[in-house]
């Protein structure tokens, strides 16, 4: 998996990603091992990874996964 976890885009500013990061590397390493990050985007109290894959995974402010529809 690679990404470059020092910046998250953000609507409102950069934020880092050092207190989200070991539990969302965790998910993606466990459930979509060999997967490609696209971007990583802060939306209010969320972050949405995008895989190359196509697939959009959601997770809270503390990095647990969201399950969307």
């Amino acid at each position: 998996m690679m990404v470059n976890w020092n910046i998250i885009n953000s609507s409102e500013r950069d934020t880092s990603s050092q207190s989200i990061r070991k539990a969302i590397v965790s998910v993606l390493t466990r459930h979509y091992p060999g997967s490609i990050v696209d971007c990583i985007e802060k939306k209010y109290n969320a972050y949405k990874i995008h895989l190359m894959n196509g697939l959009c995974l959601t997770f809270d402010a503390d990095g647990r996964r969201i399950n969307t529809q």
